[in-house]
């Protein structure tokens, strides 16, 4: 009787606990892939764990290495082909929160992915500081949401758009291509 009964306290204790689960997403191939440019840092405050809100249930999704790696990684093999030398770029305070929204029955449920960071662009001697607010969009399943999936897809495109704005921003000199 007694071993019933821990039992039974222990299967309620346990489901107390809500039951989430975190969903893991490997980008380190995409890391791995990139060149090693010390002229490129992102650091950000996010670490690797993206909490999805605006869901019944958060969930929460482990990107493998830490989010700041991924976009770092990212922007280095879009920027390298154009790097020239005396180039410096330093992003910190990298936040990235993804949210999804389900309305009605009208609109189709999308995910957002809302990144924010402070660069500071040198190119020989000039400089540039700029914080940066990009929001990528990608519709979703929610029966089925795949956020191991959805989340670096999100990434990666908000981290090609956050790469175009850098060159864009990059103080015109003689060596720029």
């Amino acid at each position: 009787m007694i071993k019933q009964v821990l039992t039974v306290a222990a299967v309620l204790a346990l489901s107390g606990c809500g039951g989430k689960t975190v969903i893991e997403s490997d980008m380190s191939r995409m890391v791995d892939a990139s060149p090693a440019s010390p002229w490129l840092t992102v650091e950000g405050k996010t670490g690797s764990m993206v909490t999805v809100t605006g869901l019944d249930e958060k969930a929460k999704v482990q990107v493998a290495p830490d989010i700041a790696s991924v976009v770092q990684a990212r922007v280095r093999t879009t920027l390298q082909p154009r790097y020239f030398t005396d180039l410096i770029i330093n992003c910190r305070d990298l936040e990235v929160l993804v949210s999804a929204k389900v309305d009605d029955e009208t609109a189709p449920p999308v995910a957002n992915l809302d990144l924010a960071v402070n660069c500071r662009i040198v190119a020989r001697g000039p400089v540039v500081s700029k914080a940066y607010r990009l929001r990528q969009t990608s519709p979703f399943n929610p029966t089925s949401p795949r956020f191991d999936m959805l989340v670096p897809k999100l990434i990666e495109a908000s981290a090609n758009e956050l790469a175009e704005k850098l060159w864009a921003d990059v103080p015109v000199t003689t060596a720029r291509r």
